[in-house]
């Protein structure tokens, strides 16, 4: 069976060809994710004038590649913007985490939709933003780090073996499941060369699979978003459906009506954004209910006094600051990690050595109060990696340049030595 024939058995052949048509012949859509912390959306918009807001997503902006090549702008560096899919931001706009939620993103890497998730949340509640595969766990901590994000814990796990331990302990649990990948084929060829049925046939069923698991990890009363970037049926409402037919318990929530939207085809609750009605590459997305009353997690927070000057130093004496395996971090609340494997608890704020350096994660965390400014030229030098003459006396400091924090530098002799990541430096 080809696409277009699978398409068929449950779309109409006109929403079929103009599906197709998008993906043929459709522009890429590019969107930017703006991290209120760092930058107003009033300031974005005066610096690239040409964007248009999103639809629906706060902080968010469609715009022409062709005009802004943000990805190579110093401020996405700074962690002020976040390049995501226009459709993709909507999975966390529809599950709209608040505050006080713990929040499992199940299948997380890049990070997008945590990082969503993280801006409605204010940087407050947890978000366990996990990954199966380790390399892209890592490149999700990357993200997080340079986003600047506090509430967010970067774990590796699989949890068919680690899910007995979280049984009923996420107020919201963000299901992106691993898929065919359909949506992907208007910007990657290989996904159109590499769809095949027998592939949606297989995804389908782990995609159930995956939904198990997560369910048991959802509280009584919690709400769960699934989601797709897959336009095939059987990845999609009939995974839901299966596993309603399973739990006819569960609740679906009905997504609001509009008309870039194509209601969910024997699932009216669920939606589908498809490109041809919807400025993005593509999405689906239902949310459902387990029964019961949701009863909130108490919020703890752990004290440190041994760096207590530190943390007084940097406003973090009221978040709960923890050392694990030699490395300490400032988290919006504690969260029990004794049964994930993680890379990152919140902030990172430095190792255990004979001294302790500060860690470029806190430096983006951190707003520009903290900072000293330094001129472009100095900027030039510090994101490739050189050093450069400062005037202040020896010790650590973070250096900013317009209003954003570049990271750390150690002040000797009146030389700034560069404390920016190897890996991150590049000239500009």
């Amino acid at each position: 069976m080809d696409f277009r024939t699978s398409l068929l058995s449950h779309l109409p052949e006109n929403e079929t060809d103009a599906l197709l048509d998008a993906i043929e012949h459709g522009k890429t859509t590019h969107a930017v994710l703006v991290n209120p912390k760092k930058m107003s959306d009033e300031e974005f918009v005066k610096r690239y004038p040409h964007v248009r807001p999103h639809p629906f997503v706060p902080h968010a902006f469609l715009y022409d590649k062709d005009e802004y090549e943000l990805g190579k702008d110093l401020l996405y560096d700074d962690g002020v913007f976040s390049i995501e899919d226009a459709s993709a931001m909507m999975v966390a706009y529809f599950l709209h985490p608040e505050k006080d939620d713990i929040v499992l993103d199940m299948c997380a890497a890049p990070g997008g939709k945590t990082i969503g998730a993280s801006f409605l949340m204010e940087d407050e509640g947890v978000i366990v933003a996990n990954d199966i595969s380790y390399p892209r766990a890592k490149a999700m901590s990357q993200n997080v780090e340079r986003m600047g994000r506090g509430d967010i814990i970067v774990a590796s796990n699989d949890f068919v073996f680690s899910h007995i331990h979280f049984h009923d302990t996420f107020d919201k649990i963000l299901l992106d499941a691993p898929c065919s990948g359909s949506a992907m084929m208007r910007k990657n060829d290989e996904a159109k060369a590499d769809w095949r049925a027998e592939k949606v046939k297989s995804c389908s069923k782990r995609q159930l699979d995956l939904l198990e698991l997560a369910y048991d990890m959802l509280k009584e009363g919690g709400t769960l978003a699934y989601s797709t970037c897959s336009f095939s049926y059987e990845e999609d409402e009939g995974v839901l459906l299966a596993f309603k037919a399973k739990h006819p318990e569960i609740e679906f929530i009905a997504l609001p009506d509009d008309p870039s939207f194509v209601r969910g085809i024997d699932l009216p609750e669920a939606v589908r954004l498809h490109p041809n009605h919807f400025e993005g590459e593509g999405q689906f997305i239902g949310l459902f209910r387990k029964p019961g009353k949701l009863i909130k997690t108490k919020k703890e927070i752990v004290k440190n006094e041994r760096y207590a000057q530190f943390l007084k130093q940097y406003g973090l004496e009221n978040r709960s600051n923890e050392m694990m395996r030699s490395k300490f971090y400032s988290m919006s609340q504690h969260f029990d990690t004794s049964h994930l494997n993680i890379l990152r608890y919140g902030v990172k704020l430095f190792e255990m050595r004979n001294i302790y350096i500060p860690d470029h994660h806190l430096t983006h965390y951190l707003d520009p109060s903290y900072s000293i400014p330094i001129t472009y030229e100095e900027t030039k030098a510090y994101i490739k990696g050189e050093t450069f003459p400062l005037e202040k006396p020896d010790g650590f400091y973070i250096v900013s340049y317009d209003n954003q924090n570049l990271g750390y530098v150690k002040v000797s002799q009146n030389i700034a030595k560069n404390h920016y990541p190897k890996g991150l430096r590049r000239d500009i």
